[in-house]
């Protein structure tokens, strides 16, 4: 697998050479990092995302397909709240939201394990 910043593309040849890639949804990526279960997390960049109301924040498989989008913290459809970056300490990851909200992924099911607000 490659990722390529500079061009906005991941990319993956399989054992038979077929090549999968996966471009940003909506803007550009700001964040990415491989998972120990290989599943590959992703932010896109939160100014002017837009994707029917699902996250900026995203998870695909080896495959390049979408596992799922992180939900937003606050339950207000009208509040989308986007995601700015991430963090990871061992097999737990965190991210961060425009508003301050702090929450703990479950990287598996694409789930909010805990929320906090941060300011």
């Amino acid at each position: 697998m490659t990722i390529d910043f500079k061009n906005n593309r991941i990319f993956h040849f399989d054992q038979d050479l077929n090549l999968t890639e996966h471009k940003p949804i909506s803007t550009e990526f700001k964040e990415i990092e491989v998972l120990s279960n290989g599943r590959i997390l992703i932010v896109e960049n939160y100014h002017e995302y837009d994707n029917d109301g699902k996250s900026n924040l995203y998870c695909i498989n080896q495959q390049m397909e979408i596992e799922w989008f992180l939900p937003y913290p606050n339950k207000n459809p009208d509040s989308m709240d986007n995601y700015v970056g991430f963090t990871t300490n061992g097999d737990k990851v965190f991210a961060n939201t425009f508003s301050c909200y702090r929450v703990e992924i479950d990287t598996l099911k694409g789930q909010i394990k805990d929320t906090k607000f941060t300011k």
